[in-house]
């Protein structure tokens, strides 16, 4: 096994560390009918608010987002309505669990091209959005060991969401193949 030094080295000489900005949300995914519950939760530990919610009519999910004061970090929270949800077949492979922990990065095709040439794997072929939309984003495979998500959202101009109402269903679907059996 490789030491963290030369693990750190490694992909420093690879130019990824300078187009990574900073951690930008923390994403759960969640049973039909537990949401509310972790909104509590959290916003019971936390001086976190409901932010917005969304129903993403193709992957017949919901998804809220919760907010702490005028700062990020955003908490996103995603519950299937329905057994064949992507959402909920995850959910009942792998329980409630944080899915994802999304960076924001200078030039996400340079982090693909980059992550890819050192062997990270996507969900999918091609980045997800576009400049034009105002955001790109796209999931790495789980990691081995924690089997979470990392995703990479690149925002251009104004746009300060977190994802457009394609967007979001194009990368629910991409980690479909994920729940199968």
């Amino acid at each position: 096994m490789k030491t963290f030094q030369k693990i750190g080295e490694e992909r420093n000489a690879s130019g990824v560390d300078q187009f990574i900005v900073r951690l930008d949300h923390i994403a759960y995914r969640v049973k039909m009918g537990t949401r509310e519950a972790l909104m509590a939760e959290l916003m019971n530990i936390l001086p976190y608010k409901l932010f917005k919610s969304f129903k993403v009519v193709s992957s017949n999910a919901t998804t809220t987002c919760l907010k702490m004061a005028d700062t990020l970090l955003i908490i996103v929270i995603s519950e299937g309505l329905s057994e064949d949800s992507v959402v909920e077949k995850y959910c009942q492979k792998y329980g409630n669990r944080i899915h994802h922990f999304a960076y924001e990065v200078k030039d996400i095709e340079k982090v693909v091209k980059i992550q890819k040439a050192r062997g990270i794997k996507f969900t999918t072929e091609k980045v997800i959005g576009s400049e034009e939309e105002g955001i790109k984003q796209i999931f790495t495979l789980p990691t081995q060991n924690s089997n979470h998500i990392i995703e990479y959202i690149q925002r251009f101009g104004d746009f300060d969401g977190f994802f457009t109402p394609s967007n979001i269903a194009q990368l629910m679907l991409s980690t479909e193949k994920l729940s199968e059996h």
